[in-house]
């Protein structure tokens, strides 16, 4: 199968497609040909080298990418199928299959073409992890949640503190302030058992290796993609508490309904009468089930295509 995968140079989105079209080429064979959205505009882009009457799937994900996706496919064999991935804002009824989270249903759920997933597609890993390993992901200023830098430092130092005996990777990210680094690289240097791996310098340590090695996992409620990634594998997950800039928002219900079903821990911060923080950590429930939103996503795909 002649696969067309037209990318937004978005890291989230890409990293999306990736997984399910992995997924789906331990079914099918996939001869998958990449090509990047050109121009600053949805309305101004345009793909270059696109071959006509060949292709017999075309996905993305990204609104960048829909109305490509649309276009280049009348291009492409009768046959041919559109996917698009997440929820598009146009003309939802002409893809052949919109692939889109559950959240966004209330969207979607007048369209008989939807396929819906929780949360975000992410690699399934069933590798046992290393009791000796634990890791800390650091999202950064958002629209979702207040980062509160003294805040989650000290839940930070008192995970550490939790697993002083063991290994500890920080992963920043892209969103993560210059200052906020450099509290980090506070934390490593005195203390061997610290890695800091910076997303601006390290290239080479594996975000996805340590993830599936480490037997706990701390993120920030802001970083979804990566609460999912986390979900999508084995060892327990917990999360940094952040103040809601709005509890009625989208990130903020889906967080607040993994945490309310147990799906992950985190760590409780009571204030007692004092004003001293007190923190405890709160585990989620150690009977559920790796997270394998994209197998089933993939399953159902195989079924229309």
């Amino acid at each position: 199968m002649n696969v067309l995968w037209i990318k937004d140079n978005n890291t989230g989105h890409e990293k999306q497609v990736r997984v399910l079209l992995e997924e789906l080429s331990k079914q099918i064979k996939l001869n998958i040909d990449e090509r990047s959205v050109k121009g600053i505009f949805p309305i101004y882009s345009y793909l270059s080298d696109v071959k006509e009457k060949y292709y017999d799937l075309v996905i993305g994900a990204g609104h960048k990418t829909y109305g490509l996706l649309l276009d280049t496919n009348k291009c492409q064999k009768n046959n041919c199928k559109s996917i698009a991935i997440l929820a598009p804002t146009f003309k939802r009824d002409k893809f052949d299959i919109i692939c889109s989270p559950i959240h966004d249903n209330n969207k979607l759920k007048d369209l008989n073409n939807v396929i819906f997933y929780e949360g975000s597609l992410s690699k399934v890993s069933l590798k046992e992890t290393d009791n000796n390993t634990v890791m800390v992901a650091i999202g950064g200023k958002n629209k979702h949640y207040q980062f509160n830098e003294e805040h989650i430092l000290s839940q930070i130092d008192y995970f550490i503190s939790l697993n002083s005996n063991k290994y500890c990777y920080l992963f920043n990210s892209r969103r993560t302030s210059n200052t906020f680094n450099k509290r980090l690289y506070g934390l490593v240097k005195n203390n061997p058992n610290i890695k800091f791996i910076d997303f601006n310098s390290d290239s080479v340590t594996s975000f996805e290796s340590i993830l599936h090695k480490s037997s706990m996992k701390l993120i920030t409620r802001d970083s979804v993609n990566m609460v999912y990634e986390s979900l999508s594998s084995m060892g327990e997950t917990y999360l940094i508490d952040m103040e809601a800039k709005k509890n009625d928002g989208k990130v903020v219900k889906i967080i607040n309904k993994l945490i309310n079903e147990k799906k992950v821990g985190y760590i409780d911060c009571e204030d007692i009468v004092t004003g001293i923080s007190k923190m405890k950590l709160s585990k989620q429930n150690t009977y559920n089930e790796v997270f394998a939103e994209v197998e089933k996503l993939a399953f159902e795909i195989n079924k229309v295509i």
